[in-house]
């Protein structure tokens, strides 16, 4: 059985395959998943979900998807029949003007925390380390390396979870304790770089070229492996690390040698050329599910393969999306990192996984207790609102949400629950009720 990256079936005969490798869910690259037997979680999450709510849902995007897929083929059988020779040279100009604008003067790194929410958990309780653990109920927020060894991920619903890991132990999230810890490993981070960008709450970007030229006798391998070492002593917490000249080159890097690792794309053309010919599509943030099949369907399996079809796919997508296929092809990105202090705070929010609710009482409950939340941290960052928005996610993956502009700034509790409950009761009347619903 092939194990590690599980490749998705094409469209020709694909019966219920590519619903399989789809119900795998949107983390299958996380880092603790290269041993899994894939094609046996596949076949165990089908197994379990079928009849389902999830599974049809799933099953009527899948069906959807195969239908685009068709058109996208017969899309791709016309193109082969014409004469796309000037298209292939215009390609060739705007690689030329994107290769003139590429730059590698900067060194950028990607510090992610490894599976964060459960090492926190395991600083408490330092005996889950040796057991499979999750953070979260109806859906999983994370897990640790152990679970992952089952085919355990993030975002995968807790009762399939505990069919692939019977002892799977489950803790409610905590997430004070989180903002806490990441806080210190900031502390750590704005030494290397004041303008430092948190991109989450357990990963952020870093551009350490002005700390290498203070420091000219160190490499950035050296400064990382530092900057690694001294935020697991001062938080207890490990994380791995990406270099490169941009920042996607740089995500893309932290994922290859985790947990507690780091790994270099030096900053050199032919380099990143050669890392990025042989690198899978998924492994590059913005490729989903969706995607990676579309691309897969007409041929592309790694970033190398954009080049030998490039007349085609320039004229079989979105200008949008060939943008980005043909940036990734060369292993192009931002270099300019962006400070939290120079980002305008439009919005605060919070948001919770809990096990399944029904009837109208407990969605108030919780409606109620997540207003107190937003009220403490709205107070802590000294702010006010006018626009109320509830956002709830269905067992299926589904998002509803409803939003209200208010005549006046609000910030307590009961202003927060009074105006979202009618915006609560206006997603309970739709026609896929929350009466059953996993929020977060």
């Amino acid at each position: 059985m092939a194990s590690g990256d599980s490749k998705p079936p094409r469209v020709e005969g694909v019966g219920h395959f590519s619903l399989r490798h789809s119900l795998l869910g949107p983390s299958l690259f996380k880092a603790g998943q290269d041993k899994v037997d894939q094609n046996k979680v596949g076949e165990i999450i089908y197994n379990a979900s079928k009849g389902s709510k999830f599974f049809k849902h799933e099953e009527k995007r899948d069906e959807q998807l195969t239908k685009r897929i068709e058109i996208i083929l017969r899309r791709k059988k016309h193109l082969e029949s014409l004469d796309l020779s000037s298209q292939i040279r215009r390609v060739d100009e705007e690689i030329a003007a994107l290769e003139a604008s590429r730059d590698l003067s900067q060194i950028i790194v990607h510090v992610d925390c490894d599976a964060f929410y459960a090492s926190v958990e395991e600083l408490d309780r330092p005996e889950l380390k040796e057991v499979p653990m999750a953070v979260g109920g109806g859906v999983l927020t994370t897990c640790n390396y152990k679970a992952r060894e089952f085919g355990v991920r993030s975002g995968m619903v807790g009762y399939i979870a505990k069919q692939l890991c019977p002892q799977l132990v489950f803790l409610p999230p905590s997430f004070h304790k989180y903002t806490a810890k990441a806080e210190e490993v900031r502390e750590v981070l704005v030494k290397y770089d004041d303008r430092y960008e948190a991109a989450s709450v357990d990963e952020a970007f870093l551009n350490i070229t002005e700390y290498l030229e203070d420091h000219k006798d160190m490499t950035p391998d050296q400064v990382v492996e530092q900057i690694r070492c001294e935020v697991l002593e001062h938080t207890k917490i490990s994380v791995s690390a990406g270099i490169a000249p941009n920042a996607r080159l740089a995500k893309v890097a932290s994922n290859q040698n985790k947990p507690n690792g780091q790994f270099c794309i030096p900053n050199d053309r032919e380099t990143i050329m050669h890392f990025m010919r042989t690198l899978p599509v998924r492994k590059v943030n913005g490729v989903g599910r969706v995607f990676e099949r579309e691309l897969d369907a007409v041929g592309v399996k790694t970033w190398g393969d954009v080049f030998a079809l490039r007349g085609i796919l320039s004229k079989l997508f979105s200008e949008k999306a060939w943008s980005f296929l043909l940036n990734c092809y060369l292993g192009l990105g931002r270099t300019y990192i962006h400070p939290v202090a120079e980002y305008e705070r439009k919005s605060l929010g919070t948001e919770s996984t809990f096990k399944d609710l029904s009837g109208p009482r407990p969605l108030r409950e919780k409606l109620r207790s997540t207003a107190q939340e937003l009220e403490k941290d709205l107070l802590a960052a000294n702010l006010a609102g006018r626009t109320v928005t509830v956002k709830v996610k269905l067992h299926t993956y589904q998002v509803h949400s409803r939003q209200k502009a208010l005549h006046r700034s609000i910030f307590s509790a009961e202003d927060l629950y009074n105006y979202a409950l009618p915006l609560l009761q206006e997603l309970e009347e739709e026609p896929s009720p929350v009466d059953e619903a996993e929020a977060p």
